[in-house]
């Protein structure tokens, strides 16, 4: 019964949405990153023994509140974490997201390797959120994080908002392939 209702809480993040039809590749990405709360964030590490190679993390993101999302995933890093530590020296990063966490792919029987549960990269650049934008910054992380308000208030952590510049957008969300998405259809798109 858990897994049930689980699953259909997960399913439900944007309120009565169902994934987009196969094809559309644009907001198929929107919906993915919409209803993730979580991705791999790769970065070029910088610390021994990896250092000069992708090194992926796991990180809460939010491209908005619920229902009012932007596309852009925000993040709340800290300097203490090596992730950021990377940033600081190359900001370029990939960030990775699946449907699998809407429960809809479980709906299926799918497994989260399966192509027709949907995987979506995003490249480009983490970057500092500017003063005008921190305000949403703040309210998408903490209304979808609650615990980050605690994180906040930790000052000798120096928590930041920050938010990936995507340059590029890929989806696979079915069998043959992946589909490269232009970022201009990606904040286009309509969920």
């Amino acid at each position: 019964m858990f897994t049930v209702v689980l699953t259909a809480m997960l399913s439900g993040l944007v309120a009565g949405s169902t994934p987009p039809p196969h094809g559309d590749y644009a907001a198929t990405a929107r919906y993915v990153v919409h209803n993730n709360d979580w991705g791999s964030l790769a970065s070029i590490s910088t610390h021994q023994p990896m250092k000069g190679k992708p090194f992926t993390n796991v990180f809460s993101v939010s491209d908005g509140p619920v229902g009012n999302g932007t596309g852009v995933p925000y993040l709340f890093l800290s300097p203490l974490d090596v992730t950021d530590q990377d940033l600081q020296v190359n900001n370029n990063a990939t960030l990775s997201m699946s449907e699998v966490m809407s429960g809809y792919c479980a709906s299926q029987k799918w497994d989260a390797e399966d192509p027709r549960c949907a995987k979506i990269i995003l490249s480009g650049k983490v970057v500092n959120v500017p003063e005008a934008e921190i305000d949403f910054a703040k309210n998408a992380l903490f209304t979808r994080h609650p615990i980050m308000e605690d994180w906040f208030k930790m000052e000798s952590h120096k928590f930041y908002f920050a938010k990936m510049q995507i340059e590029a957008v890929f989806v696979l969300d079915f069998f043959g392939g992946g589909n490269i998405v232009t970022p201009e259809d990606y904040f286009n798109a309509k969920i």
